[in-house]
């Protein structure tokens, strides 16, 4: 295989580790290229904490869906359109200051290509509407700006640099560096976002991976949720962020040439919900959690 052809197979695989963990990247997912994916993913229940007060038993469960396409528009240049779905239900007892849901309805607008044989480049924006759908408006509009230019100076190597832009986010620009490491035939590292650890294949149908991944992003609340504590502003018409960093082990099992299906488990190493413009924040305790998936590449 030569430069040209590692640089869009590693182009592609690599928004597997970009960038620093933050939620605001967590809408460039890389299932949304060339694909039709599904996923459910639960995390237990736990406790979470403000100060000396406890929020007893809060359990996190997503399910989505994505489906992106890919059109030649020009020599080394691909458009990839695309829709997305994500609804994450939020399981809480009773008067606790969190919506019940957080839905995500997007559409992506890609562009990807080569500079030349060592250099890729990848613009995707992602409008739509991000919020608890109590209220659909142009408060819940949001579109998601992704940067990238990729390096690859050998087979082995790949190098990520670039900047993602969220208006929902209380960092709204942030930085991306990462890079996948070709350790040997069938190992390899992974460094950045939304994953960073080791993947092993143990034959070309059966892969073993385990590390690090972050699960989250930013949504819009309208419904009003009430004051949740003394010198807090009511909780609406304002920002959620979710987040949790998780460690686990993951298997990809390839049932088909074009169908794969991924099971991974773990414990989250922190858990986080926060409502930046209130300054209210949510700790909580660490849990196990698991996540299933099923990829149809195009």
């Amino acid at each position: 295989m030569n430069l040209r052809s590692l640089l869009f197979t590693f182009f592609a695989a690599s928004l597997t580790a970009v960038g620093f963990t933050q939620p605001s990247s967590l809408t460039f997912r890389p299932a949304l290229i060339d694909t039709f994916a599904s996923s459910y993913s639960y995390s237990d229940a736990g406790d979470f904490k403000r100060g000396a007060t406890t929020i007893d038993g809060i359990s996190l469960s997503r399910f989505e869906f994505s489906a992106s396409g890919r059109v030649p528009i020009a020599k080394d240049m691909l458009f990839n359109p695309g829709v997305a779905y994500s609804n994450t239900t939020i399981e809480t007892p009773d008067n606790t200051p969190l919506p019940e849901t957080v839905q995500e309805f997007s559409v992506n607008l890609g562009f990807r290509g080569l500079f030349n044989k060592k250099w890729a480049y990848l613009a995707a924006l992602r409008p739509g509407i991000y919020g608890d759908f109590e209220e659909i408006g142009s408060d819940s509009f949001n579109a998601p700006l992704y940067l990238a230019a990729f390096y690859v100076p050998n087979s082995q190597v790949t190098w990520i640099f670039g900047v993602t832009a969220n208006a929902f986010n209380k960092r709204p620009v942030l930085p991306v560096l990462g890079f996948r490491l070709k350790l040997a035939q069938n190992l390899q590292f992974d460094l950045g976002f939304p994953r960073t650890g080791l993947s092993y294949a143990l034959n070309p149908d059966f892969t073993l991976r385990g590390g690090l991944s972050v699960f989250g992003g930013n949504y819009r609340i309208t419904k009003n949720l009430g004051v949740p504590a003394p010198g807090i502003q009511s909780l609406n018409n304002t920002y959620l962020d979710l987040t949790e960093l998780r460690g686990g082990l993951g298997v990809t099992y390839k049932v088909a040439a074009n169908l794969e299906i991924e099971a991974d488990f773990g414990y989250t190493a922190m858990r986080r919900l926060e409502f930046p413009d209130r300054n209210y924040r949510l700790r909580g305790d660490n849990v196990t959690w698991v996540s299933f998936a099923l990829n149809t590449r195009f």
